[in-house]
């Protein structure tokens, strides 16, 4: 059979099969939604992730679309998750979806999901520890994209200085970490101080 030149496209383009896993997961509605090209990432992502739960699927793919920088269609999956999920998935949710933020520049949504990530810290810490040889986890985004922008981005030090001060006092810094971070706080604001200094000068 010979195809009009017009039908093209939509034969080689259009994804009108949800994808195994993400049918498995109960997210067709979801993929339904998606763009023709969001459906390739998609198809792409969800090939082997976990379908035990929702937020495991999720979870998965986000991870994998974060890896690549493919941060949009992280954000996405990960707003349509997070509002169904609670306790320590909805944590999890969470950290990827501050790194997707963070990754394309959603600064003040990143910080108003860091604040809602700490604010379950006391709840948590004592699970995130346990899963983390009774340590408290290196990559904790919540806490670490939080200082990234506050010092990198907005260069408000003493709001940094004052969220380290917070993270020890929830527990997830320790008092070596908190004066060794502050003394390189101190240093960061003088060299930024200097720079303006001679950039004037320059001028």
């Amino acid at each position: 059979m010979i195809y009009p030149s017009h039908r093209y496209p939509d034969m080689l383009f259009k994804r009108s099969d949800v994808p195994m896993e993400v049918s498995k997961a109960g997210m067709s509605e979801w993929y339904k939604g998606l763009s023709e090209q969001d459906k390739v990432r998609a198809s792409r992502y969800s090939s082997g992730s976990d379908t035990t739960s929702v937020a495991s699927f999720a979870l998965s793919f986000m991870r994998k679309a974060n890896d690549e920088a493919n941060y949009g269609i992280s954000a996405g999956i990960g707003e349509h998750v997070v509002r169904t999920v609670k306790g320590m998935e909805r944590f999890k949710v969470l950290e990827e979806l501050i790194a997707a933020d963070f990754g394309r520049s959603e600064y003040d949504r990143c910080l108003e999901r860091c604040e809602e990530g700490l604010a379950m810290i006391p709840e948590l810490l004592g699970r995130l520890k346990e899963s983390n040889g009774n340590n408290v986890p290196e990559r904790l985004v919540c806490r670490n994209s939080k200082i990234n922008v506050l010092v990198g981005v907005r260069f408000d030090y003493d709001a940094a200085d004052a969220a380290l001060e917070e993270f020890h006092k929830l527990g997830i810094l320790s008092s070596e970490d908190l004066e060794f971070r502050k003394r390189s706080l101190k240093v960061y604001r003088l060299q930024r101080s200097f720079d303006g200094v001679f950039a004037v000068k320059l001028k």
